[in-house]
């Protein structure tokens, strides 16, 4: 599991990262805490930061659940492609955002495909 926990680690690291970034630039923006609006480069930031919260609650148990049940190496290699998705996202929604699109597809379906094998996983040991 050491490969799995790596790449869930590398995710946690990236979603602190992305937190600090849409903190650290709440005065540069002029937007005051506790706001969740103002400069729309902020939101941008702020829109990364949550929505990557939104994806960990699928990805973690996700990734988990298919090296368990059917692959942890595949497992491993499916979630590097969520966390190299996460940050074409981030870059691509700091730009502009219509520019967040690609960063999505890559993030959102491995998380899927995850998700899908753990439970196929989990049915076929129940079966």
């Amino acid at each position: 599991m050491d490969s799995v926990n790596l790449v869930v680690f590398a995710a946690l690291v990236e979603y602190v990262v992305f937190g600090v970034v849409a903190g650290g630039t709440r005065s540069k923006y002029g937007v005051a805490a506790p706001a969740t609006t103002g400069h729309p480069e902020w939101e941008r930031l702020y829109r990364v930061h949550i929505n990557t919260l939104e994806q960990l609650i699928v990805f973690i148990p996700a990734i988990y659940g298919f090296a368990h049940y059917v692959s942890e190496s595949l497992a491993a290699g499916i979630g590097v492609m969520f966390v190299i998705g996460r940050i074409v996202y981030f870059f691509g929604y700091r730009a502009a955002a219509d520019k967040r699109a690609l960063g999505a597809i890559m993030s959102a379906p491995p998380s899927y495909v995850l998700l899908i094998g753990a439970i196929i996983g989990l049915v076929r040991t129940l079966i």
